[in-house]
């Protein structure tokens, strides 16, 4: 990202700098991703984590033990995003908050299940911290909160419902339900009750890959291959019972209420590969299930969710953000914030050339980037650029053959980064005085 070493020296005093921080570098994102939502119907939030591993002999100021299949020692953090997205037509908006988790306490060992229980809990408030963050700034929007099955947990739920804010939650657990004592015709369980739930609908959805996650590398999990699945959905309503324990308390001390109605979408897949994992989701929603369009704009805001891993591998792949050499924790947070606004736009441009390639690209590439990828001509354009003209413009001059299909995130990446450098040359020409020629 510069182009000698002078400017790399000023780039490492910048990023070190104490008075520089994260929280002040990524506040304009953050004011121009609250603009985009409110300009939207609704919105989608993406709640997730991802680790940031860094290797090398040398220790680094501040980081933290990480949990790594490959390297038991690895120092690094947890990083703790919320994406927003348009719920209608999926387009990224950007990331609306961040919360670093870093574990610099030495690893608790086995058996000490009580010590493991209680770095559990207070890890998991960052689920809690960033909705009370996202639910500050999207004050003047409708917005969906999207969490996968971690954040499967009671207390998010009545967190959520008192806010209040509508939630898809994937399910993890049985459930004990609230029910009339005594009454043998409800069931007693969430899994049964989706047994007896009523049917909506059969859909053909598109999967994507899915390489197996850490546990699932080290039990050898084939992972997810690309298909087009027949999913079978269908819905009910249940009040949860608040479980035995919640966050390390029994429930006769909790403050907590004695059940939450939410509504239950089950998806499965019907007539699945047989070398594949059938899809199972059981969706935990408070939005409304009465009739077709509603159960799939449930369906579709939980599919929402592959966008933040997406944006994760940009992160790590196309902006190589792990390969960074700065040697403090403060230096690595401020380069990831400069770092999040980047991944957001490389993101949204390759997600919309895939969704509605034929559309203007002017929403995500100013009017001056499109002049330049025009001008430098390496790929046909037209008149008006669309996203898809314009990602394989930039990803041209990252080095992309086009009969290779569509780009990956480092060739785009790298792409990116000359058309930003061809845009510093066009503004340092425009200033410059002119030389009259003789």
């Amino acid at each position: 990202m510069t182009a000698d070493d002078g400017e790399l020296e000023a780039l490492y005093r910048f990023v070190n700098n104490e008075r520089v921080t994260p929280e002040e570098l990524l506040r304009p994102h953050f004011e121009a991703t609250v603009r985009r939502a409110a300009s939207t119907n609704r919105v989608v939030v993406a709640h997730d984590t991802t680790g940031f591993s860094f290797g090398g002999e040398t220790e680094r100021q501040g980081l933290g033990r990480m949990k790594s299949a490959s390297a038991h020692h690895s120092q690094g953090f947890y990083g703790h995003f919320a994406l927003a997205a348009d719920a209608d037509s999926g387009a990224p908006l950007g990331v609306i908050g961040m919360v670093p988790i870093v574990r610099t306490d030495e690893p608790i060992p086995y058996p000490d299940q009580q010590s493991k229980r209680h770095e559990r809990i207070r890890e998991f408030e960052r689920w809690s911290d960033l909705i009370d963050v996202t639910c500050q700034r999207l004050m003047d929007c409708q917005a969906i909160h999207v969490m996968d099955r971690e954040a499967d947990a009671y207390e998010l739920f009545c967190k959520l419902a008192e806010k209040p804010a509508d939630f898809v939650i994937r399910s993890k657990d049985d459930r004990i339900l609230d029910v009339p004592r005594g009454d043998q015709q409800q069931p007693r369980y969430l899994h049964a009750a989706i047994e007896r739930g009523r049917y909506v609908m059969t859909r053909e959805v598109e999967l994507s890959t899915k390489r197996p996650d850490r546990l699932g590398r080290l039990r050898k999990a084939s992972g997810r291959m690309k298909r087009l699945a027949r999913l079978e959905v269908t819905v009910t309503q249940v009040d949860i019972r608040h479980p035995p324990y919640v966050a390390g308390k029994s429930r006769k001390g909790s403050t907590l209420p004695r059940a939450v109605p939410v509504n239950v979408v089950s998806v499965r897949e019907v007539d699945a590969p047989s070398e594949q994992a059938p899809v199972d989701w059981v969706l935990l929603t408070t939005l409304p299930i009465d009739d077709l369009a509603e159960v799939e704009l449930v369906l579709d805001s939980y599919r929402r969710r592959w966008l933040i891993e997406e944006y994760f591998k940009c992160l790590k792949k196309g902006c190589a953000y792990e390969k960074r050499q700065l040697e403090s924790k403060h230096a690595l947070l401020n380069a990831l914030a400069l770092f999040v606004p980047i991944a957001w736009r490389l993101l949204a441009l390759r997600s919309l050339a895939r969704e509605t390639p034929d559309e203007p690209g002017l929403p995500i590439l100013s009017a001056r980037l499109l002049k330049i990828l025009k001008a430098r001509g390496k790929r046909p354009m037209s008149q008006t650029p669309t996203f898809r003209e314009a990602m394989l413009a930039i990803a041209a001059e990252g080095g992309h053959i086009k009969n290779n299909g569509d780009p990956g995130w480092q060739v785009l990446a790298r792409g990116y980064v000359k058309l930003l450098y061809m845009e510093l040359g066009y503004l340092l020409a425009e200033r410059a005085p002119r030389c009259d020629q003789s």
